[in-house]
């Protein structure tokens, strides 16, 4: 079976978990856009292994 851009995303790999305390949501995002991330006023609350979609 081919491999697609959907299976990549939902692999597990290390992340981060952020929240924007003033709106209250949450995003998954790995090391490389964190402090894009924190720049709009998020903060890191988990550090671990994360799925960036869910699976199908």
């Amino acid at each position: 079976m081919k491999n697609t851009y959907y299976d990549e995303l939902s692999e597990e790999r290390d992340g981060y978990v952020m929240k924007n305390e003033e709106s209250g949501v949450e995003i998954t995002c790995t090391e490389r856009y964190v402090k894009a991330w924190e720049e709009r006023g998020f903060k890191v609350i988990s550090e671990g292994r994360i799925h960036l979609v869910e699976e199908k």
